[in-house]
């Protein structure tokens, strides 16, 4: 039971701050924090997708080895397009 209150807390904390970002950064209240609005604009532009990576971040996955193998050379990959419908000859 303590668990899942523990969860409920921390998935409405996650959700104000993700709101609290975007009302910041993009809402009405960019002027009056515009140091806030500006990391908080960034921060909602890297959430979305649009902002290119840090370096940080890229040079770290680039350090992770790749553990498990590709799923290309899986004996069921030349039965899927790359659309994700089967091809004719895998039915």
């Amino acid at each position: 039971m303590v668990l899942a209150w523990v969860s409920t807390a921390v998935i409405l904390v996650i959700a104000v701050v993700i709101i609290l970002v975007v009302a910041v950064g993009m809402g009405p209240w960019a002027h009056r924090a515009p140091e806030i609005a500006d990391v908080a604009a960034t921060t909602a532009r890297h959430m979305n997708g649009d902002a290119e990576p840090p370096k940080v971040l890229v040079d770290l996955f680039d350090e992770i080895p790749e553990l498990r193998p590709s799923a290309r050379s899986a004996t069921s990959a030349p039965s899927v397009n790359t659309d994700g419908t089967a091809s004719a000859d895998a039915r």
